[in-house]
């Protein structure tokens, strides 16, 4: 898969596209599979660097942003984003309400059975 990389209002320094090759490389541990991989930087006046991410997989579109003074600050905020949302989406599944969905359940099918239990005494 390779990477759409999109520079605004300044040159991309040569080492910048390597350090975006490695930095997905580190997603490869939550073996996802990514269908697109965009990463779009913007100078804005005042030296405000904006890096944004776009990318789409089998757990759904996930973007991310970071802002800062610096080009590299504002690329580590942006994965560092992208990395926490990527380990929400993948964890989901297993979050604490889904155990709390089950305890429910569980607890239901207790009751109708105690019930259906009175209903046979009587």
């Amino acid at each position: 898969m390779s990477i759409k990389i999109t520079a605004r209002g300044f040159e991309l320094p040569d080492y910048l596209e390597q350090t975006i090759k490695e930095a997905f490389v580190k997603f490869d541990k939550f073996k996802i599979s990514f269908y697109s991989k965009d990463v779009f930087m913007k100078l804005e006046p005042g030296h405000l660097f904006i890096v944004e991410i776009a990318t789409k997989s089998d757990l759904g579109k996930i973007d991310s942003k970071g802002e800062a003074n610096e080009l590299m600050d504002a690329f580590n905020e942006a994965f560092d984003r992208l990395d926490r949302q990527l380990i929400k989406h993948k964890e989901k599944p297993y979050a604490h309400r889904s155990e709390k969905c089950e305890k429910e359940k569980e607890r239901l099918i207790n009751e109708e059975e105690k019930e259906e239990e009175t209903l046979r005494k009587l």
